[in-house]
């Protein structure tokens, strides 16, 4: 089984942690990977468990460290929403910093869509793709992604589904000409 789950640091030193982390996972049975950093001291990842209790065993063990923000079963289909929902729900997670899942519910969507507004979420799900590629400590990569991102945020309406579209390609804009990767909110 695989799960998601992200637990805010107590540690200043994110690889102390996420070594400490790892082996309470391998004592009690988990695989954990793509370790993913927030802003804010969150550590996201990936873990792959035999059961739910394994899983929930490790939680018990990972909580003193840290609060768990949330924790999702992946294996578990996503449930049916329309256009506007899938939209919203991928907002709420892009400006929890929640980017590699955001990716997902627009990637979903995305394979629905045609001409412009195809093009446009892909640039969505793109710079979703260049955060995650950063909170992994992976600038250069997410430097590549981000551009990419740019080139295909060309939607004419001033806004989509709530997303204002020009703060979204200012944001952007600026992220790729500071070289830095700032949180910002769609």
């Amino acid at each position: 089984m695989r799960f998601l789950v992200r637990v805010l640091s107590s540690s200043v030193d994110h690889q102390e942690f996420l070594g400490v982390v790892r082996s309470l996972a391998r004592a009690v049975g988990i695989e954990v990977r793509n370790p993913k950093w927030t802003s804010y001291g969150s550590l996201e990842l990936d873990a792959f468990a035999p059961s739910i209790h394994d899983f929930l065993l490790f939680l018990a063990a990972v909580e003193p460290l840290g609060a768990i923000e949330f924790w999702r079963d992946l294996s578990l289909p996503p449930k049916f929403m329309e256009k506007a929902e899938l939209i919203a729900e991928a907002r709420a997670f892009f400006n929890a910093e929640r980017y590699w899942e955001c990716h997902e519910v627009l990637e979903a969507l995305w394979r629905t869509l045609a001409g412009e507004e195809k093009l446009f979420v892909q640039g969505i799900i793109l710079v979703c793709a260049a955060y995650v590629h950063h909170q992994k400590s992976e600038d250069t990569v997410a430097a590549g992604v981000l551009k990419r991102a740019s080139a295909q945020l060309g939607w004419r309406g001033k806004s989509y589904f709530g997303i204002d579209v020009e703060s979204l390609r200012r944001d952007v804009g600026s992220a790729l000409d500071s070289r830095t990767f700032p949180t910002f909110r769609i």
